[in-house]
């Protein structure tokens, strides 16, 4: 290894060691009250070296949530090109909460929302960050089913919208106003349910007409 490739994987090591004592920093304490010396000293760094990295906690937190947000609503790789509807709304549905409550997203946006008033830029790339890629992809997977014929034409956009609204009105929303909240036991009976609500409404039945219920 030369020398300047060992000081950029030093540096990468010890902004990847920021990142981690922040994240949980942030968690911990919330953003106001989190400080950048008790990061850096987590992180085993000086505040100096922190500040080469982040010119500011709001860029620090910035990063901890864009961190986040590369495990939420990227669903290209969880379906096979023959993956049916039904199937389809339930591994989204399940890689979702998967997300929200394994890696803590939840207690991010927590955080997040309690910063809007004084941070609204921050608030507003977040939101892009995790609902509205996750949105996209969501709805990228509902065009590829709908160009298979296995949906009914329509505006996917909005079928996005609800297909995901009724995941965060089942599980996130409660989430977001009672930390100790846990996925309940019918979690699953839950989100069936729920795909039976999507598939009434735009899924195709075996005479190629579209299912009511």
């Amino acid at each position: 290894m030369g020398l300047e490739e060992y000081r950029r994987s030093v540096s990468e090591s010890k902004r990847a060691s920021i990142l981690r004592a922040a994240r949980a920093a942030f968690l911990k304490d919330g953003f106001s009250r989190a400080a950048v010396a008790e990061i850096a000293n987590m992180a085993d760094v000086s505040t100096a070296t922190l500040y080469k990295h982040f010119d500011s906690k709001e860029e620090l937190f910035a990063a901890v949530a864009k961190d986040a947000a590369m495990s939420v609503g990227d669903y290209s790789h969880l379906l096979d090109p023959d993956t049916a509807p039904r199937d389809a709304f339930l591994t989204l549905s399940r890689a979702y909460l998967a997300t929200q409550f394994e890696n803590h997203v939840n207690d991010l946006m927590r955080i997040i929302i309690a910063e809007v008033p004084s941070h609204p830029e921050l608030a507003r790339e977040m939101m892009d960050l995790i609902v509205g890629r996750r949105h996209r992809s969501l709805q990228n997977v509902i065009d590829k089913l709908v160009d298979q014929g296995l949906l009914r034409p329509h505006d996917t956009t909005l079928s996005a919208k609800l297909a995901s609204g009724m995941i965060k009105e089942l599980f996130v929303w409660p989430a977001l106003f009672n930390a100790d909240f846990r996925l309940p036991e019918d979690t699953e009976a839950k989100i069936d349910m729920a795909a039976n609500v999507f598939l009434a409404r735009y899924g195709i039945d075996t005479t190629g007409q579209g299912m009511t219920g």
